[in-house]
């Protein structure tokens, strides 16, 4: 996370060309959004299971990173996809060819659910914003965005297992209720890769099939804009 953090400064700097990068977790760790309150952590549960936190540098709500790859793309103020405004759908459609080239039938949500009571705002995967990654409703990918003097992170959590419902039992909730709702929200709310495909991920292949859809998605982006000039040239 800190690393995704200096790649969001040194874009804002002009140092750097756009950066795409993929890592995996050491050990199961929890990240908070940036304006999310510390409170809503079980410091006795964390402490228990020992599993640390993490505040990140976007938004959002509560992730429990464990067997995921997450992913990190940060964006310069002047690159094509921040001009037209687009950075967030060329990076959901980028993140959802990965998966269906692996066979998952993955498409971006083009309409974003509402914001809705405590359960919504505790954890990250049972709402889907707008452009973010789905598999038939049931939210795959989760993203959060920083933008800092006109440069663009956006990072995220690509689900391979279930293993981020484990999140409910290191939240601080205010009853069991809550608890067993949000347990249930977030079961019935999202879904991952091993659970769409009804066997293990490979991860390395993961990683690869991400990168080739990253690739292709700028190369057909940045002919699409090059196209719309021209044609807006010669337009008299």
């Amino acid at each position: 996370m800190a690393r995704d953090a200096d790649l969001l400064k040194r874009a804002s700097q002009g140092l750097q060309e756009p950066v795409v990068r993929f890592y995996e977790w050491a050990q199961p760790t929890v990240s908070l959004g940036f304006h999310q309150p510390e409170t809503i952590l079980d410091a006795e549960a964390l402490e228990r299971e020992q599993i640390p936190w993490v505040r990140r540098p976007t938004g959002g709500a509560a992730v429990l990173h464990s067997r995921e790859l997450t992913y990190a793309i940060a964006l310069p103020p002047e690159h094509p996809w921040q001009k037209n405004k687009s950075a967030s759908e060329h990076i959901g459609r980028a993140l959802a060819r990965g998966l269906r080239a692996l066979g998952v039938e993955a498409d971006v949500l083009q309409r974003g659910r509402p914001l809705g009571k405590l359960p919504d705002r505790a954890s990250c995967f049972v709402r889907a914003s707008r452009w973010e990654v789905c598999v038939q409703g049931k939210k795959i990918i989760g993203s959060a965005q920083r933008m800092f003097q006109g440069a663009l992170l956006q990072h995220g959590s690509i689900l391979c297992t279930p293993a981020h419902l484990r999140l409910v039992s290191l939240l601080n909730l205010p009853s069991q209720k809550v608890r067993d709702e949000l347990f249930f929200r977030l079961k019935t709310a999202s879904t991952s890769i091993e659970e769409e495909l009804n066997r293990p991920v490979n991860m390395t292949h993961l990683r690869q099939k991400m990168e080739e859809a990253f690739r292709e998605e700028f190369t057909e982006s940045c002919e699409e804009q090059f196209a719309e000039t021209l044609e807006s040239q010669q337009t008299p």
